[in-house]
């Protein structure tokens, strides 16, 4: 039947795949393990988007040729296109034992590794790629990017400097390589590497004085000649001395808020300040009233002599600034961090994280302990709360939210480490139909899925614990996108607010929901410890396990190969079930706790401590 293998081999070639798949039919009827008509035929089957039957055609491929590296390739491939991450990683690791000198199946597996969080077997398989084809760019690029994301910016100039050399015109090496030597604390060379592609006329160098000229659309350049002007400022003795501070200003995140608070706290301490933004200068303009503080607003872009760079970002994200010493506020949610954030870290002269868990984390992989600092952060009222009235939001039977007796608040972005899939089985476990209580689960930054994805995560919370969504309490999902307004109509509608996530660097909904006086129920582990108490709050035991996706066996790839804690789902169960039942009896206030305790006045006279030790 060889012949019309061969056959059906040139229709598909010719874009005839319908006539190619029934001569392969044909073939597979007379001989059913014939590997090459397997083959081709699970390649159309995935093709033509028939996922399941392509699977199937390519498993009984691999069973009956076990040692065929294509067809394993082909089949991890397949898998991919349903998720099946795990296995595929199997199949063509696999591939590569049976194939060492094939350097696509070698990138193919370092690519889903990086994919999956895996920089060191990532950079392994990409190395021996990259010395396959020494000659192709683009291979010595993706090694360099595995490079890059395990923090190892040394390693990444040794890989793309050749390649520049060689092929002067590949935009990526030539940006990635500038992007790793601000990583190093070299801006002049990046700004070098950059303006070689004809980005500036040579010799244009930042001015003596006032800010860098726009570097024509590139944020790389844009902050090689900014870092090189506060290196320049801070060489000038008739300059105001200063701190130089690098945050998100910007971007909405927990980080971007706790730059902003420590700025405003910084200045009313009588602090100069200067601040960068991730892509280069950026404002800030504090929206309060003083005219003092909004005069050192005015003056935020305004030269200072700076002895020292205070980020507030994740340690790969830090870029050094010539001559000055390097601190970075950071934090981590798990009980140890990445190895590739220890690497960043290390080169820096301080660390400064807002709790004990995080500063644990870090001693966990191998940072020197004198070397880190802690410094909480304040927790105050936030300012849209103070006129906030209640958002009218309607339950699923139609009944007003507000004719809740007991009203638990969540709000959290869609990723595996808030642990919405645990926090469902919890409340499908600890309520009833019958409870005068509705669960508001405020879920975002999933895409135009994320519906979709909560109905699955929904029905598996269904299936793990037997019981349908509508024999417990009702639950109010909402993923629309919310102004200050509404964000703050939501904390005003709140009784209680439940986290069942597996790790925090400090939470910021639930300090503010405990500010507004609600009932506050968190797991007993991370930042939750710093802040909270048996007295303030319902605490929840947990144990530590792997950092697994839910309903699955593989990493949540921020956390590859880490732990992170579980709430045990039994207690939170009980807990949830006796505060809906008798939530004044067991009420808990943590408002006047955490406000008396986090002033921000105190966060940023202990950063100030902490920087005076650099």
């Amino acid at each position: 039947m060889g012949h019309v293998t061969d056959r059906a081999i040139e229709l598909y070639k010719a874009g005839r795949r319908d006539e190619a798949l029934s001569l392969v039919e044909q073939v597979l009827r007379e001989d059913p393990v014939d590997r090459d008509a397997l083959s081709l035929a699970g390649v159309i089957l995935y093709q033509s988007d028939r996922l399941d039957e392509a699977e199937r055609m390519l498993h009984r491929l691999i069973a009956g040729h076990p040692l065929f590296a294509q067809g394993r390739i082909n089949l991890a491939t397949a898998m991919l296109a349903r998720g099946a991450k795990r296995e595929a990683l199997g199949h063509l690791r696999v591939a590569c034992l049976l194939t060492p000198g094939d350097p696509d199946a070698h990138g193919r597996l370092g690519n889903l590794l990086h994919g999956a969080g895996d920089y060191v077997a990532a950079t392994r398989h990409m190395t021996h790629a990259a010395r396959l084809c020494p000659t192709d760019p683009d291979r010595q690029v993706l090694l360099a990017v595995a490079l890059l994301s395990h923090c190892d910016h040394a390693g990444a100039v040794e890989v793309l400097t050749p390649v520049l050399a060689r092929h002067p015109g590949h935009t990526d090496a030539r940006t990635h390589l500038a992007a790793a030597w601000l990583s190093l604390g070299r801006p002049d060379l990046a700004e070098e590497t950059l303006l070689a592609a004809g980005g500036a006329p040579s010799g244009d160098t930042p001015p003596s004085g006032g800010k860098p000229p726009t570097a024509q659309g590139d944020p790389i350049l844009s902050r090689a000649r900014l870092y090189r002007q506060i290196a320049a400022d801070a060489q000038r003795p008739h300059t105001p001395e200063g701190l130089l501070v690098r945050a998100p200003f910007s971007v909405l995140s927990g980080y971007g808020d706790f730059a902003q608070h420590f700025v405003r706290s910084l200045m009313e301490c009588g602090t100069t300040l200067r601040l960068a933004g991730l892509m280069g200068e950026e404002s800030w303009r504090p929206a309060f009233t003083d005219p003092i503080l909004q005069a050192a607003a005015r003056r935020l872009g305004d030269p200072v002599r700076a002895r020292l760079a205070l980020s507030v970002l994740t340690p790969p994200l830090v870029e050094p600034v010539p001559g000055l010493p390097t601190v970075n506020y950071t934090m981590f949610e798990g009980p140890r961090i990445p190895d590739s954030w220890a690497v960043c870290n290390r080169a820096h002269e301080m660390v400064v994280v807002p709790t004990d868990s995080s500063r644990l984390a870090w001693i966990a992989a191998g940072h020197p302990e004198d070397r880190i600092r802690v410094c909480p952060p304040g927790i105050a009222p936030h300012p849209a709360d103070a006129a906030a009235q209640p958002l009218p939001i309607v339950g699923p039977g139609g009944r007003s939210v507000m004719d809740y007796r007991v009203r638990v608040l969540n709000i959290s972005d869609f990723v595996a480490r808030k642990n919405l899939a645990g926090l469902l089985r919890v409340w499908l476990r600890g309520t009833r139909a019958d409870d005068d209580a509705i669960l508001i689960l405020k879920v975002g930054k999933g895409g135009s899925s994320l519906m979709g994805e909560m109905r699955r995560l929904v029905e598996e919370g269904m299936r793990a614990t037997g019981r349908r969504l509508d024999e417990a309490a009702p639950v109010a999902l909402l993923t629309d996108r919310y102004d200050d307004a509404g964000i703050a109509g939501l904390y005003a509608v709140a009784t209680h607010y439940l986290s069942l996530s597996h790790g925090e660097g400090w939470d910021l909904p639930i300090t503010r929901a405990g500010c507004l006086g609600a009932g506050l129920i968190a797991p007993r582990h991370s930042a939750y410890t710093a802040y909270l108490n048996d007295r303030v709050a319902h605490l929840i035991p947990c144990t530590t396990g792997p950092a697994l996706m839910p309903y699955s066996s593989a990493y949540y790839q921020p956390f590859h190969g880490l732990d992170w804690w579980h709430p045990d789902e039994d207690a939170a169960a009980d807990i949830l079930s006796r505060v809906i039942r008798d939530p004044e009896g067991g009420r808990r206030d943590a408002a006047r706790h955490l406000m008396d305790n986090f002033t921000w006045d105190a966060a940023a006279r202990r950063l100030l401590d902490a920087l005076d030790g650099v």
